[in-house]
């Protein structure tokens, strides 16, 4: 048990506070009541998650210890999503966010958790913004969006986004990453950042890049160039094409590509890693593959590459902790 409620899931906790809301807030019916028991059985993150409200409960003598919150968040549950979406958050951070038990995944602190919009591991969502600007936010992916009177700002927190940005003279556009800074002259663009690393790509118009220490020189990438940087330089520009936004339309394209590279891609849109055995990492592979058939995906390399589908669980078999393709037992 103590495993379970070590490994919550940030979004099953949002979910556990939500029914708690849901069933303190008025009459509880009998298909209520049938919805939270089957949400709770689905899964056993599910069933963790509500017992470590019970057990704050308990401890608190009945919530009493987060009774204002619990207020707070009940007057906001008719109200518009962001509203309600930060007070459950404020709230599940309350219940969880203080015990060693529970994490918000390792990496994802509260400031990206609390993020205006943000995706799941193998969640791509597209936003429209108030000035036309259209972004799509892949995997995994945690933003805020400041639009004032003088400057369109997308604070990237985490992971990878496509920018298409609206003519507005009178207001730059520019995405901030802990690396630094993008900002846009007319494009179309990509940004990924992960640990101390990001990647700009640019596939029309212009977007300069500034390094967040003070006085590093800033570059300016032209349509077909990209660049990775740190919070110190930006190196020099590489060329880039469809294929590195071609998870746009969900779907990867390798070329030639190392099998494990492939894999460590097709990871970050899935809930579990996806690694090989050392003996079939530099097997090559070429083809285009949609991220959302990651099954259908493993299925036919390890058909293609006579590949055996190794997939370790826990909880009976009912999570899947990773899934490794290794070369096939003989016979």
């Amino acid at each position: 048990m103590t495993q379970a409620v070590q490994e919550i899931p940030a979004h099953v906790a949002r979910r556990a506070v939500e029914w708690m809301l849901e069933l303190q807030s008025g009459p509880v019916t009998p298909a209520l009541r049938q919805a939270w028991s089957d949400w709770r059985a689905a899964h056993p993150a599910h069933e963790a998650a509500w017992q470590r409200i019970e057990s704050v409960r308990s401890r608190l003598g009945g919530l009493s210890g987060v009774a204002g919150a619990a207020a707070v968040a009940h007057a906001t549950l008719s109200a518009r999503s962001r509203a309600r979406r930060r007070s459950v958050q404020a709230l599940a951070v309350l219940l969880f966010g203080g015990a060693a038990a529970y994490t918000v995944e390792q990496r994802t602190p509260w400031r990206q958790w609390a993020a205006d919009y943000r995706t799941r591991p193998g969640e791509q969502r597209r936003i429209v913004l108030a000035d036309g600007s259209a972004l799509v936010l892949n995997t995994d992916t945690a933003i805020d969006v400041r639009l004032g009177a003088t400057e369109r700002r997308i604070v990237l927190l985490r992971g990878e986004i496509h920018v298409v940005t609206a003519k507005d003279p009178g207001r730059r556009f520019v995405v901030e990453m802990p690396q630094g800074l993008a900002r846009a002259l007319g494009t179309q663009f990509t940004v990924h950042t992960a640990g101390e690393r990001a990647v700009v790509r640019v596939f029309e118009g212009a977007v300069e890049i500034t390094p967040a220490v003070a006085g590093s020189p800033a570059r300016v990438l032209r349509a077909g160039q990209g660049a990775g940087l740190s919070a110190q330089s930006v190196d020099m520009p590489q060329p880039a094409g469809d294929a590195e936004r071609s998870w746009v339309q969900g779907t990867l394209i390798a070329k030639g590509m190392r099998l494990a590279d492939l894999l460590a891609q097709l990871s970050r849109y899935s809930a579990h890693p996806i690694v090989c055995s050392d003996a079939v990492a530099d097997l090559r592979v070429s083809g285009a593959y949609p991220v959302a058939q990651i099954p259908l995906i493993l299925e036919s390399l390890s058909a293609t590459l006579q590949l055996q589908i190794e997939t370790q669980t826990r909880f009976w078999g009912q999570q899947v902790v990773q899934v490794r393709l290794a070369r096939r037992d003989a016979g």
